[in-house]
């Protein structure tokens, strides 16, 4: 039943994450991130090898990326959960919707540190024409999916 709980915690928080950028599209004309992108990174990082890839802006579209970014996205946000699992089971924290949301400020150095330097974007999005607007972004969509994991695993009863 754990592992349920892990998987659907993981996909429902997406959801989360995912409601959030299209409230921010709605209110503000923010576009959401695009997972065509993270597809075409994926399938590049597994065909050649290689992880750092800073033109993906200007590789050919891959069959199939937006369909894969979005598994990838969803698959992270498993991980994710996984891992706040983890969290729980060493008594690390506690399942609770404050502890999500730190576990969130946390999981954003991955995209910050991460995901927009192989991308090109630079540390903290320092290549991107808003640097400050990029990291907020991030900011924003990882509270939302931390403190969906903290307060779906309350709910719960971890």
């Amino acid at each position: 039943m754990e592992i349920f709980h892990i998987v659907i915690i993981g996909i429902v928080s997406c959801l989360a994450m995912d409601m959030w950028q299209r409230l921010l599209k709605l209110l503000y004309d923010i576009n959401p991130s695009d997972w065509g992108v993270v597809g075409r990174w994926f399938v590049l990082v597994v065909s050649r090898g290689k992880i750092y890839n800073p033109t993906i802006d200007e590789e050919v579209p891959i069959k199939n990326e937006l369909m894969i970014g979005w598994i990838v996205h969803y698959s992270v946000a498993i991980l994710y959960s996984v891992f706040f699992f983890i969290l729980l089971k060493y008594e690390i924290c506690g399942a609770s919707l404050m502890n999500g949301i730190v576990f969130g400020l946390i999981s954003v150095i991955i995209p910050w540190f991460f995901f927009m330097p192989v991308l090109g974007k630079g540390f903290l999005g320092i290549k991107t024409p808003s640097p400050f607007l990029a990291c907020s972004l991030a900011v924003g969509s990882h509270i939302a999916i931390g403190a969906s994991i903290g307060g779906f695993y309350q709910i719960f009863g971890y």
